[in-house]
């Protein structure tokens, strides 16, 4: 049984081949702390990551994986460099180079990036993605908390991929496991398909978006939400992909794709250059996404039809008669073509 000791400012940490004096604590997590440490003797500066006593399992898994990328030229790479790792109490230690920040911090700090600075951030990035690819290694956590530049003042947009933790190998994949952060995880992931290295080409995807933008380009927090942002984005998954996730079967955000796509189809032609062609008000009011005909004919869609006429204030008369119209099935609106 491992005895606890405190770990705080001042305390030294007595590793294989160096001790290290903690400076400051620079980041927490459900897996432990980093700490900003000097090393003792010299003037070098390092980060090392403090693993709490009680996980195993992912400490196992980040260190197979460290010692897989380490094969790696680290700066060619543009991955973090590991120095040592030791046991302190119980807590896993490993110690990594002193970065400056990651680029969510930066995107706080300065706000969304130009097109020209986020060039050279894709470069290195993508060639990491090379380097991961090529020892069959799947990142499956890319995130801008996890890119961090080298040194914003003296190196700007140089940066290293580090936090290995969810990393594995690309056989060793199961259909129907979860990785990557919610905002930044690939499709194929949510709806439980068999994945690839491509799951870290969307993560990348998405943050170079977030550089872009200074936000998530899909910003929530659960899986319903981020495929109905998803489809509102960027469309409908496949037929093939919709039959064969494992995840799919539950999901309500495919009732609503009909919707979204009728009003998009109104912005269209709200929004037509030409004045000569754009939608009147009397063809908008009946457009199917305002007459929701569109959806009359799908069971589903009764509660949500029920709900919205009540929330729109429509007479009770009118009520009757769509109801009485959604039972006999019409379907009075007609579908006029994208700019025609």
């Amino acid at each position: 049984m491992c005895t606890k000791t405190p770990l705080v400012v001042g305390k030294v940490l007595q590793g294989n081949y160096n001790a290290f004096i903690i400076l400051e604590f620079i980041g927490e997590g459900s897996y432990g702390k980093v700490a900003k440490c000097k090393v003792y003797g010299r003037n070098a500066i390092v980060a090392v990551k403090i693993i709490k006593q009680e996980i195993k399992v992912n400490v196992e898994n980040e260190l197979l994986m460290l010692e897989v990328i380490g094969l790696l030229n680290a700066d060619q790479a543009h991955v973090v460099k590991l120095y040592e790792r030791f046991l302190y109490y119980g807590h896993t230690c490993l110690v990594f180079e002193m970065l400056d920040m990651d680029l969510f911090q930066h995107c706080l700090k300065k706000g969304s990036l130009c097109v020209n600075d986020i060039r050279p951030i894709a470069k290195q990035l993508l060639e990491t993605l090379q380097a991961l690819q090529s020892l069959g290694v799947i990142h499956a956590d890319m995130k801008p908390d996890n890119v961090m530049l080298i040194n914003s003042e003296y190196l700007p947009n140089r940066v290293k991929m580090i936090d290995f933790g969810m990393a594995r190998h690309s056989y060793a994949t199961r259909r129907g496991d979860l990785c990557q952060a919610i905002s930044y995880r690939a499709p194929e992931v949510t709806l439980g398909l068999p994945y690839t290295e491509s799951i870290d080409m969307w993560g990348l995807g998405c943050v170079l978006a977030f550089l872009y933008l200074g936000f998530s380009l899909f910003p929530v927090h659960c899986e319903h939400l981020i495929m109905r942002c998803i489809v509102e984005t960027l469309g409908m998954p496949s037929r093939r992909q919709l039959q064969k996730g494992k995840n799919t079967k539950s999901k309500c955000w495919k009732k609503n794709h009909a919707h979204r796509k009728s009003f998009i189809d109104l912005l269209k032609k709200m929004l037509r250059l030409d004045g000569e062609k754009r939608i009147s008000p009397t063809e908008a009011l009946q457009h199917p996404f305002i007459t929701m005909s569109h959806l009359s004919h799908d069971p589903r869609s009764r509660d949500y039809l029920t709900e919205a006429l009540t929330s729109s204030g429509q007479p009770e008369t009118s009520r009757f008669w769509f109801k009485l119209k959604l039972k006999l099935g019409a379907n009075h609106a007609v579908m006029q073509t994208f700019f025609s």
